[in-house]
């Protein structure tokens, strides 16, 4: 290599020209290679958090709608015994449940609550009123049971709901206890 010593503030080496022409500017095939290897590694695992992410907000998904479904026609049910005047024995079996009540201008009242297929119905004076559970939510099993003593009358209730979507398959059971409030 020769230098040029002309300035002596400034020491650059000067390349000759067989060294010039040995300079080559770019990536060699291995470099690209590696390159490659490590945005594919990288890849590979941004895209499993993704899909591991669609699933853990599936799998909440289906537990909400399941839990919300459950607890509101549970507390519908519970509101309707609490309000009533008294249990409909001779129409109310495992399956279904009518209560005798009265309205705010002391109207009788009845209020049914039965299994027909999949759907846990709510009729009001013989009229459906509608399906207490959504659409991706049946009814398994439900029993209401009548328990009672000397001062008071209430219904054990058991319900066995399944959420169904896709792959996603889960059951879940409802317990409760109701004391109707006027026989107490």
């Amino acid at each position: 290599m020769k230098f040029n010593n002309n300035n002596k503030k400034a020491f650059t080496p000067t390349p000759t020209l067989k060294s010039r022409a040995k300079w080559v500017w770019g990536f060699s095939i291995i470099e690209i290679i590696i390159y490659i290897a490590i945005f594919t590694a990288l890849s590979i695992v941004v895209i499993n958090s993704f899909i591991i992410v669609l699933s853990s907000f599936s799998t909440i998904r289906s537990n909400h709608d399941l839990l919300n479904s459950g607890s509101i026609a549970m507390e519908k049910i519970a509101r309707e015994i609490r309000q009533a005047d008294s249990i409909d024995l001779l129409n109310s079996t495992g399956e279904i449940l009518q209560l005798n009540s009265t309205d705010s201008s002391s109207n009788p009242v009845v209020v049914k609550f039965a299994k027909v297929g999949n759907a846990l119905n709510f009729y009001r004076n013989g009229t459906l009123v509608g399906n207490l559970l959504t659409s991706k939510v049946t009814l398994i099993f439900i029993s209401f049971i009548r328990t009672s003593n000397t001062k008071s009358e209430g219904e054990k209730i058991k319900m066995v709901l399944e959420y169904t979507q896709g792959k996603i398959n889960k059951t879940e059971n409802f317990y409760d206890t109701v004391i109707l409030r006027g026989t107490y």
